[in-house]
């Protein structure tokens, strides 16, 4: 896995990736590895924003600082080319490295609960940065809401789902391509028109250590002139619905904490907060 999600990249530099060993045993105490966010076309790197894309000490050898030499070699290697500011865990859709197997649907950052990041990158000269929620539900114990108006809806919008990814970017491609997709459309019967989109991302290689089949939800988007009509939420729940069906237990998305339009809409599909993942910043 660490071939395929890592290695693989076409952008892979084994420069960034850092390994610590104890040189009696010969055991990897701990690595680093770092690696740039993409531009604004997200059509390649953006070199002069750097990322901490996974740091890890085994518990053998913590409380020897030997986390904090590891983040100043990589911030040295990014420097070297040419980054002017690290954001630590990445963020939102900017992590390089890892999807599908770290952090659910997106390596967004740090899991907060995992350990006291706050704290150690204080040591190391970084900033708060952002954060995103984890925003999961349980399909089989949770009930889809009922009302009058997703009712009306359903009888004259039609589901359309496709395997084909549509107008993705070189960035989607090197992080999702490797992953299931498929995306999700409501059409209005009689026009045709999409109303509302949406993307889904298999996680089946997080059923080892989770134990339960689950998917990601990602993009779900409606068109200006169709907002505010319910189509957003009759979207994700008829998305819930046919993933039920195919035997998933557990979706999930991240959300921005400052985004409340994408939080009231998953929370009406009776989504929870189910953790936060952080990031942190510090310019060179």
């Amino acid at each position: 896995m660490l071939e395929l999600f890592a290695c693989a990249q076409p952008y892979w530099d084994p420069n960034g990736l850092i390994l610590a060993q104890d040189e009696e045993s010969g055991r990897i105490a701990g690595f680093v590895h770092a690696g740039f966010a993409p531009n604004l076309e997200q059509s390649a790197l953006e070199y002069s924003n750097g990322t901490i894309c996974g740091l890890m000490v085994h518990p053998d050898f913590r409380r020897r600082s030997i986390g904090q030499e590891l983040v100043r070699r990589a911030e040295e290697y990014l420097r070297s080319k040419g980054a002017k500011s690290v954001v630590a865990g990445g963020g939102l859709e900017q992590n390089a490295f890892y999807t599908g197997i770290y952090g659910g649907l997106d390596p967004s950052g740090f899991c907060a609960s995992a350990a006291a990041w706050p704290q150690f990158f204080q040591k190391c000269g970084y900033d708060a940065c952002d954060e995103a929620l984890i925003l999961r539900r349980d399909l089989i114990r949770s009930r889809d809401p009922v009302n009058a108006k997703l009712l009306r809806l359903r009888r004259h919008l039609k589901l359309v789902i496709t395997d084909r990814p549509t107008n993705e970017s070189w960035w989607w491609f090197v992080r999702y391509g490797q992953l299931d997709s498929l995306r999700f459309e409501l059409h209005e019967k009689g026009t045709e028109s999409v109303v509302a989109s949406g993307q889904i991302i298999g996680m089946d290689l997080y059923i080892p250590k989770w134990g339960v089949r689950s998917v990601g939800i990602r993009e779900i988007f409606v068109p200006e002139s169709q907002r505010r009509h319910g189509y957003a939420q009759a979207l994700l729940l008829e998305i819930c619905r046919r993933l039920k069906e195919e035997s998933v237990e557990l979706v999930e998305s991240h959300v921005l904490p400052g985004d409340q339009r994408a939080l009231d809409l998953f929370k009406s599909a009776r989504f929870e907060v189910a953790g936060r993942l952080l990031t942190f910043r510090r310019w060179l």
